[in-house]
């Protein structure tokens, strides 16, 4: 199965705009056409018909949410896509309340965890939500990957630049998570050893 989490921004609908993102890199994935959910074109590119996709929302929680409504946006863009691809969508939320935490990203953490079947292939879409958030998905990710049997293909970030909304781009950010992983991997060598093993991530 394919699973999908995307971080919902909690800002006003009407300041989500639908963006054109030309891809840094990747151009495999580039979609060519505006989104208001970056990875949305990503999946416009790879989603195969008749295939299991579960996309997992992460709303932040508060007074002056807007995540429900952008949430809603979301969905009904990726099912205006999928109508000429024919994936079997399915719906999840992660609710954690707006405040940094410990009790708010284990809730993150677990819930997700929870809710991502063994042998997922797992796409990541943070261009919202909070910086510790971004954090917490990360170790969700290693979790899964490690006991669950689970793989992830791409984890993007759409950047804008604000005010004026311009020089869009969608960064394929998977290598960053990799590089996480991998910090993981090489806590036992020595500091020359990890100091080559880190710079020769950076070569490939």
């Amino acid at each position: 199965m394919k699973v999908v989490i995307i971080t919902v921004p909690m800002k006003e609908p009407k300041e989500v705009d639908s963006i054109t993102y030309p891809v840094e890199g990747n151009k495999s994935i580039e979609y060519g056409k505006p989104v208001r959910c970056p990875i949305n074109g990503v999946l416009a590119k790879t989603l195969k018909k008749d295939e299991q996709v579960r996309l997992i929302y992460i709303m932040s929680t508060s007074k002056n949410s807007k995540c429900e409504e952008n949430k809603k946006n979301f969905i009904e863009e990726i099912e205006g896509i999928n109508t000429e691809i024919g994936a079997i969508l399915s719906y999840d939320t992660v609710e954690i309340e707006f405040s940094a935490t410990n009790q708010a990203y284990e809730k993150l953490i677990t819930d997700l965890t929870d809710k991502i079947p063994d042998e997922a292939e797992i796409f990541v879409d943070f261009t919202f939500g909070s910086k510790p958030e971004a954090l917490s998905l990360f170790c969700a990710l290693r979790f899964v990957e490690e006991f669950c049997d689970a793989v992830v293909q791409f984890i993007v970030y759409g950047k804008v630049e604000f005010p004026k909304k311009e020089n869009p781009m969608l960064y394929d950010s998977t290598s960053l998570y990799y590089l996480f992983k991998l910090m993981g991997t090489i806590r036992n060598a020595d500091k020359e050893t990890a100091s080559k093993l880190l710079k020769d991530f950076f070569a490939l």
